[in-house]
């Protein structure tokens, strides 16, 4: 995914604001080009403090992703994080007023529509790529994920719900950006109707609605349509898209889930990282040919910095 291209940010600042998921809290969000190789990193503007968007500052995974950091937590990255890697965006500043990301519609297009709206601009870099070189898997009882070598990014997701209008779903796909766009950045959030009490027992939803979720019931779902007849599972791949940002590159690799969520996600994704001999980096296809990207160019014996 990705590979014959420079690495990308935003050509213009961009705005949104809306109100968290759980915490039903207003938060406004700046997306900010970079200048440089920084990678994707949040900035919660009150306190100063950045969090990099990676793997060892998640905290918890409760029906969402978050990042920790010297006391600031930032929730709900996940959608906002799958739509930079859907569309292959490696170096941005993610201004942050609020503790938790709008929620918006529940997926991931409103995030999609900002970021072609501002733009994408290539650096005058070449983007890195962790190549999988052999199998990593992690297990959770009957929940597990593996990721093993490809040529791309090829993901393969299965749920299974004790609810007849989701049951069990199964959707195979080698990511593109316009795969990405079409059947995954759409699939909204979703959930049961019975777990709508206990979650908000939990001080959890409380800004959830039929606008932001699809819930299902009994007698099927509650709000009018869905968006694809498998939506639950292709949000569930929206998601793992996100949460595999956290790697701090793309990822090469194919990805299986079976009954999973963001806990396992990151589980996964902290694997890999913690096995030098399962990975390699790779740069972009066309890094290995001469280009002029500066005005004056390069001398040709002049690596170009990453």
């Amino acid at each position: 995914m990705h590979r014959n291209r420079h690495a990308q940010t935003l050509s213009k600042p961009a705005t949104l604001s809306g109100r968290g998921l759980h915490g039903n809290l207003p938060c406004t969000v700046v997306l900010r080009p970079a200048e440089r190789a920084s990678g994707i990193t949040f900035l919660h503007t009150p306190t100063g403090i950045e969090i990099p968007a990676a793997s060892e500052f998640v905290g918890d995974c409760s029906l969402a992703t978050s990042l920790t950091k010297d006391g600031v937590r930032l929730q709900t990255v996940e959608h906002l994080l799958s739509a930079l890697m859907g569309l292959g965006i490696d170096h941005l500043t993610i201004e942050v007023d609020g503790e938790e990301l709008p929620i918006l519609d529940g997926s991931a297009e409103p995030w999609v529509r900002l970021i072609l709206e501002a733009g994408i601009r290539p650096m005058a870099i070449w983007p890195h790529y962790m190549r999988i070189l052999k199998p990593v898997e992690v297990r959770r009882g009957d929940k597990w994920m593996r990721v093993s070598p490809w040529n791309g990014l090829r993901l393969a997701y299965t749920i299974v719900y004790d609810n007849p209008f989701i049951g069990r779903q199964t959707r195979e796909m080698t990511l593109t950006t316009e795969k990405y766009t079409r059947e995954l950045g759409l699939a909204r959030t979703f959930c049961l109707e019975s777990d709508i009490e206990f979650m908000r027992s939990r001080g959890l939803a409380k800004g959830g609605s039929l606008d932001n979720a699809v819930v299902f019931g009994a007698n099927g779902p509650l709000n009018e349509s869905l968006r694809y007849e498998d939506e639950a599972v292709r949000h569930k791949m929206m998601d793992l898209v996100g949460d595999l940002a956290l790697l701090g590159a793309s990822l090469e690799g194919f990805v299986e889930a079976h009954c999973a969520g963001h806990a396992l996600h990151v589980e996964l994704a902290k694997a890999i990282l913690a096995d030098p001999t399962a990975w390699t980096w790779a740069e972009s296809e066309i890094g290995a040919r001469p280009r002029k990207l500066f005005p004056q160019g390069l001398p040709a014996a002049h690596p170009i910095p990453a």
